[in-house]
């Protein structure tokens, strides 16, 4: 109780000059890369297309044009796939037939038929990508549809992007589905890009497992928030962490206290499975946390201290923190110390 008061205390107080400063700068990052003279276009390759019209007869095309992506496709994302070239046929046509599939395709062409304004999207995360990891593949981006599955899936050289999983926060699906509301809030294409490019780092730097404690986990989770400003630096806040607004003003005015709640109760080195759920789990607010409060507080609080970290240590690079795996280095040396 006194926990949750003084929050509510300190939100009240500061809540407003922080909305203020959030709303002039939440889109703007000091260290954004001139990436102009980088030749480089995105166009992502429409495996849902091909396969809802008579391509689905050539399984020599869809093979030759997608690749691994498609065996991939067929034997994990939908169970469609056999062996047998016909059987496989067969598999694919029923997917295509099938009346629900038939109608979720549809919808998912009134909203991405043209999709050129993510083509863009991809074409300024890539190239940002290419300027901060010269040395890294672009991947192929895929979109692709297979029954509310999968969002997100990285695969070798290939970026697969489910579209039935951005149909709107109005699509009768989800509901039906029983998906919880602060998850269908955010399956609309304007997160699509992030969800996309968080999926593609988490799958280039994988978490070490080793690596446990919820320390560890938050600023993990802060290095990927990192990467995403670096990548989308024009996009929102709220796209990239998945928090309202209102969430962000709670963060930001209550920055002070959540750490010393961290601190006081001794728990950042803690590798208890309860409290990394409870803390970096999504959900619609943090267990034990005033209403207020977004889920997974700790991968907000990762993001802080990784930004302090790279302010403090102007030479490094962001290839090199995406690769630095000593948590304890970066909390020492960010000398983090919320100022609210």
């Amino acid at each position: 109780m006194l926990l949750k008061k003084s929050f509510q205390l300190i939100f009240r107080f500061s809540v407003l000059i922080y909305t203020l400063l959030l709303i002039s700068s939440c889109n703007r990052n000091p260290e954004q890369a001139d990436v102009s003279g980088i030749r480089l276009e995105v166009a992502a390759n429409r495996l849902e297309q091909d396969l809802f019209s008579t391509k689905v007869e050539d399984i020599s095309f869809l093979k030759n044009r997608y690749g691994s992506f498609f065996d991939l496709f067929c034997f994990k994302l939908t169970e469609t796939g056999a062996a047998d070239t016909q059987l496989l046929k067969n598999h694919l046509r029923n997917f295509t037939s099938d009346a629900d599939l038939v109608e979720i395709y549809s919808s998912s062409e009134k909203i991405f038929h043209d999709f050129t304004p993510f083509n863009q999207e991809f074409t300024t995360a890539f190239k940002h990508y290419h300027y901060y990891f010269p040395q890294k593949i672009i991947p192929r981006v895929i979109t692709f549809i297979s029954g509310f599955n999968y969002a997100v899936v990285a695969a070798d050289s290939a970026l697969g992007i489910g579209l039935d999983m951005y149909l709107g926060s109005d699509s009768k699906y989800y509901p039906a589905l029983q998906f919880p509301r602060y998850k269908i809030v955010r399956m609309r294409k304007e997160y699509l890009a992030a969800d996309a490019m968080r999926g593609w780092a988490q799958s280039e730097w994988e978490q070490d497992a080793q690596q446990s404690d919820l320390l560890s986990q938050m600023i993990y989770e802060g290095k990927i928030l990192y990467f995403l400003n670096s990548m989308l630096p024009d996009v929102a806040d709220t796209i990239k962490t998945g928090y309202t607004l209102a969430q962000l003003n709670w963060c930001g005015a209550n920055e002070k206290n959540t750490w010393s709640f961290f601190v006081d109760q001794k728990i950042l080195f803690s590798a208890d499975q309860g409290q990394l759920a409870k803390f970096m789990n999504d959900g619609p607010t943090t267990n034990g946390f005033p209403k207020e409060s977004p889920g997974a507080i700790g991968q907000w609080l990762g993001w802080k201290i990784v930004q302090a970290y790279m302010k403090k240590k102007s030479t490094v690079s962001l290839e090199q923190l995406m690769n630095t795996n000593d948590y304890k280095k970066i909390l020492l040396e960010s000398k983090y110390k919320p100022a609210r």
